[in-house]
């Protein structure tokens, strides 16, 4: 669960008060240069979270050479457990010994939120409401969240995650609860009756291996109940307006992104097939889905990254809460307002990341709240972009016009505790310009 988000002027709050740079653990002179070998690692700070919590996140290991590059990769990735409001590593020796240090901070664990956001990143649709989390149960990085909102699509959702419930195989565990009503999305429905709303419950249950640091796979149980305030053909497949089925999901996993909210070298790729009903079940079709994204780190503070995202249908009728949407989630800059639906979609994304502000920590004084949130982690890019997509059903025959496509530039803040909060000016086709201000990262 990420933090609410908070809008680029947090910036100027920060200049209200003394601000000293937190140190940095490391000095880039050539990124490739050898360190040395290591001999052992030391780890500090982590009063609650265990040691192979933190290990098992870091390719360095006693015996191999380190370098700044290596180092700094593993840094990132520490910090993507979000257990730690900051992290250091530095290489030393001591005598004949080499070590690797690696110092943390912990965040505090038992957390109430007040939760605040805007759906699909929408400033005109907004929910709130209050949360739960025990973000490192046992000191195992096992995550425990209960979560109740209100505003736009309602929620109430309980989840646990236990991502090493078996140290020596590697597997994890987790399982959700939820209820959701959800406005419907579908223009094309809505243009019938108007608006109408789905209620979504679910319970689901995953069984997963992690292969290697980057690589998981898993299996997805689930049972899913969708019934609609007013039915039509084609929003149910059940004509009482309440679809039950259970559902399975493989899922395959390759992550090796250097800090996930805002990565700047590394590859992400996402594989799924979800069967939706079995047995005797209205609801009988196949959803296929890919998501890939490399970055690529180039001179002067520069980074390549690009996006290939697909999703498509095989089997029985879709009912309209399966369809997908460039519009809601995935949007393209451009067309950032408008709905394009369809059962399978397709797009892409290229952007050049200037780092205007390398990620960096600093510490904060002068504000009356606990310690552990003065320290604070920001970052600013400036971004050329372009996006295209499509959506479309099947039957429809697709070709190089049916995609949309814009282009454009902005300014991303990676702000504290993983907030990324954009703000572009994107055109269409027809060189129609839009202002964008979106809470979440573009990918």
């Amino acid at each position: 669960m990420k933090a609410p988000s908070l809008p680029p002027l947090l910036f100027l709050l920060v200049s209200a008060f003394s601000v000293s740079p937190a140190q940095e653990s490391v000095l880039v002179r050539s990124m490739d240069e050898p360190l040395g070998i290591i001999d052992t690692v030391i780890i500090e700070g982590n009063e609650k979270t265990r040691n192979y919590v933190i290990l098992n996140e870091m390719t360095l290991k006693p015996g191999m050479q380190a370098t700044f590059e290596a180092v700094e990769f593993d840094r990132n990735r520490i910090y993507n457990l979000g257990l730690f409001t900051r992290v250091d590593m530095y290489y030393d020796s001591l005598g004949t010994t080499h070590f690797l240090y690696v110092a943390v901070r912990e965040r505090w664990y038992l957390i109430p939120l007040p939760i605040f956001g805007f759906r699909y990143g929408d400033p005109r649709k907004i929910y709130f409401g209050a949360g739960f989390l025990h973000n490192n149960v046992g000191g195992r990085n096992q995550k425990l969240f209960a979560s109740l909102t209100l505003g736009y699509d309602p929620s109430l959702s309980l989840s646990f995650l236990d991502p090493l419930i078996d140290r020596e195989n590697q597997f994890y565990l987790s399982g959700n609860l939820s209820y959701s009503r959800v406005r419907n999305k579908s223009e094309e429905q809505a243009a019938l009756t108007g608006d109408f709303d789905e209620h979504h419950f679910n319970a689901a249950a995953t069984f997963g291996k992690r292969f290697s640091l980057y690589e998981t796979a898993g299996i997805t149980l689930g049972y899913q109940i969708v019934s609609v305030s007013e039915y039509q053909p084609g929003r149910t497949l059940d004509t009482d307006g309440r679809d039950d089925f259970a559902y399975g999901t493989l899922n395959y996993l390759y992550d090796s992104r250097d800090l996930g909210e805002y990565a700047r070298r590394g590859f992400y790729a996402s594989l799924s097939l979800t069967k939706y009903g079995f047995t005797h079940s209205a609801v009988d079709f196949i959803r296929y889905a890919a998501d890939f994204r490399k970055f690529l780190p180039l001179p002067f503070d520069l980074t390549l990254a690009g996006r290939a995202v697909g999703s498509a249908v095989s089997g029985g009728e879709v009912p309209t809460y399966n369809h997908v949407y460039f519009g809601y989630g995935e949007k393209i800059r451009g067309y950032f307002r408008t709905i394009f639906e369809g059962e399978n979609l397709l797009g892409g994304s290229i952007e050049l990341r200037y780092a205007l502000l390398p990620p960096r920590t600093i510490q904060v004084t002068g504000l009356p709240i606990p310690e552990e949130f003065t320290i604070w982690r920001f970052g600013v890019s400036l971004v050329l972009f372009t996006d295209t997509g499509v959506a479309w059903y099947r039957g429809d025959v697709v070709q190089l016009s049916s995609f949309r496509s814009g282009y454009g530039g902005g300014v991303h803040f990676l702000l504290p505790y993983g907030v990324v909060t954009r703000v572009e000016y994107a055109f269409n086709q027809d060189h129609k310009g839009q202002l964008i201000l979106d809470f979440r990262g573009s990918f």
